[in-house]
């Protein structure tokens, strides 16, 4: 198999932000990693992540998005780009500091 479709525009691909909410050039990848338990205050993991048991650490497995992993069993492209789309619209937070996706 051999792969040419960038990280960051995986669907798998979830972007790391940092202060004030900006996308950095890094993430994690959904399908390698091993996400926490539980989503801390203001948190949003993709869905059907694998997580690990309430006690343990988590598992990142992270990418640089530009780069490619010509290997990679998981390559498949993306519509649109949903790590950076959802993550950095306007963030609302619920009553618990959680960020609630419109």
């Amino acid at each position: 198999m051999d792969n040419s479709i960038r990280c960051n525009q995986c669907r798998f691909y979830d972007i790391i932000l940092g202060s004030y909410e900006k996308a950095t050039k890094r993430g994690w990848c959904a399908k390698r990693s091993k996400y926490p338990a539980q989503e801390g205050p203001g948190q949003v993991f993709p869905p059907d992540v694998e997580r690990v048991a309430v006690g343990q650490l988590a598992e990142p497995f992270v990418v640089r998005g530009g780069s490619i992993i010509s290997a990679c069993p998981f390559a498949t492209p993306s519509d649109v780009d949903p790590a950076t789309e959802k993550k950095t619209r306007t963030v609302v937070l619920n009553a618990d500091g959680r960020r609630i996706l419109s």
